[in-house]
């Protein structure tokens, strides 16, 4: 299967980390244990997808969205995200559903040369025993080639098992007990990974990867599966972002390529409703290959949030907010005829000055000529320079404040947008800031997306303090 393998990849980890879940925050200290990677509360699975992918160049293939939370039950979510990165209207998207989903999703970009993202925003009841050891993140994959990975080997094990569960309408996974089910999804794994070996003729690999929902037969996976290879690294990650569901082996995957070198193999090992095994050899052009920062370096830049904060971004603890009516629901007319722009962030560039219109308009808005503004241009990619701030303290957003910010768009253009992932009060004129495609409100059922923008990546990010 030479043809086979990982064109290119990108991990995407949200800004925010949670280490302590306790609600009396003036009682013990807990003993440092592990912490769950947190989306912020105007982030889902399809904007978490769109900030993997979109580091990604579009492939020929099917676009594919894993996760076992998606926004929408009826609606395909894939399709939202197709729209935001702008691929051609030929390129067909679907959703794939279910903690497996991660595993199925690399397997069809190895075996179709798909472009997929697995992504998933994890949610426990408050305190539950596994608070923090779940997590939220997303991964991205494009197929059609092998400058990342080849694939060597893969085999798979399904066995029906009522493990983690959920129901329509419910927030929360249902877990049976791991004892059980551990067993179980262990032999699973144990299979498939001594099948992919076979097929890739290795006796042995440089690194191993082991994903689960159920951590006991995580740990006898990596403990049976090791051998000679001593690394841990992902039982340390999965301690620093919790188990991110369908997410977790691509995660993992990228986390591992982040750190192999060329020639060297990985087996990845996924045990979730059976289980599903990947033998890679890392290629010659794996550094190029790797799209936006490692997850080393987005494990680094994460700031510190507070466990009251955690719980109203989740809806988990209903709090009184302004007396301001709710945000107006968006319209399925005009978010069709405007998509460009609520997509795609699209300008219209005049023909005769050359400058660009925000939002799009057949007038241009410097030089005053109809019809010369035809051309479109995006600046989800461009750096924006703050110009003026405003602080709304009556938001319907889950938070006392937000800010507001006018920003000029290197290369022509202006924005007025929310500030996100940074403090409002160090939001200041002058500061370079990028577009980021998030979740505004959801307002009868239906959700509002558009861009807000987000300091310019830099080499280190101020921690927050946590609330």
């Amino acid at each position: 299967m030479p043809d086979q393998g990982i064109d290119a990849y990108a991990a995407y980890l949200p800004a925010y980390v949670l280490t302590d879940n306790r609600l009396d925050p003036t009682g013990p200290a807990p003993a440092k244990g592990p912490a769950r990677s947190v989306a912020g509360y105007d982030e889902d699975v399809v904007t978490m997808a769109v900030e993997a992918l979109r580091h990604l160049d579009a492939a020929g293939g099917p676009l594919l969205l894993a996760t076992t939370s998606a926004p929408y039950e009826a609606k395909t979510a894939a399709g939202i995200v197709h729209e935001a990165l702008g691929l051609d209207p030929g390129v067909s998207a679907a959703d794939l559903r279910g903690h497996r989903s991660g595993a199925t999703a690399l397997d069809l970009v190895l075996r179709a040369g798909a472009l997929a993202a697995a992504a998933d925003v994890r949610t426990t009841r408050p305190g539950a025993p596994d608070e923090l050891g779940q997590g939220d993140a997303a991964a991205a994959f494009a197929g059609g080639g092998a400058r990342a990975a080849a694939l060597l080997g893969r085999a798979g094990h399904t066995t029906e098992i009522l493990e983690r569960w959920r129901l329509p309408g419910e927030r929360h996974d249902r877990v049976w007990d791991e004892r059980f089910t551990a067993e179980i999804l262990a032999a699973a794994g144990l299979d498939a990974a001594r099948r992919a070996l076979t097929e890739a003729s290795l006796a042995t690999v440089d690194h191993v990867v082991v994903s689960s929902s159920n951590p006991r037969a995580a740990a006898a996976l990596r403990k049976a599966l090791r051998g000679t290879v001593p690394s841990q690294q992902d039982a340390a990650l999965e301690r620093a972002t919790g188990f991110t569901g369908a997410a977790h082996p691509g995660l993992l995957l990228a986390a591992a390529l982040d750190d192999a070198e060329p020639g060297q193999t990985v087996l990845l090992v996924s045990a979730t409703e059976g289980a599903d095994a990947f033998v890679f050899r890392a290629g010659d052009g794996i550094r190029a290959a790797r799209r936006g920062p490692s997850v080393r370096d987005q494990l680094a830049a994460r700031q510190s949030l507070g466990y009251g904060r955690y719980l109203r971004w989740r809806g988990l603890l209903d709090v009184q907010g302004p007396a301001r009516p709710a945000a107006p629901a968006p319209a399925a007319p005009p978010m069709h005829r405007r998509a460009g722009w609520k997509y795609r962030l699209e300008g219209s560039q005049c023909g005769a000055c050359g400058r660009v219109t925000t939002p799009p308009s057949r007038v241009c808005a410097a030089c005053g000529i109809a019809g010369a503004g035809e051309a479109k241009v995006s600046l989800r990619d461009r750096t924006a320079r703050v110009v003026s701030v405003t602080r709304d303290h009556l938001t319907t957003m889950p938070e006392p404040e937000v800010a507001v910010v006018i920003a000029d768009v290197d290369g022509g253009g202006r924005l007025s947008a929310y500030a996100t992932d940074v403090p409002p009060g160090d939001v200041t004129v002058g500061m370079p800031m990028t577009p980021t495609f998030r979740r505004l409100w959801t307002t009868d059922a239906i959700h509002n997306y558009f861009w807000k923008l987000r300091p310019a990546p830099t080499r280190t990010r101020p921690t927050e303090g946590t609330h």
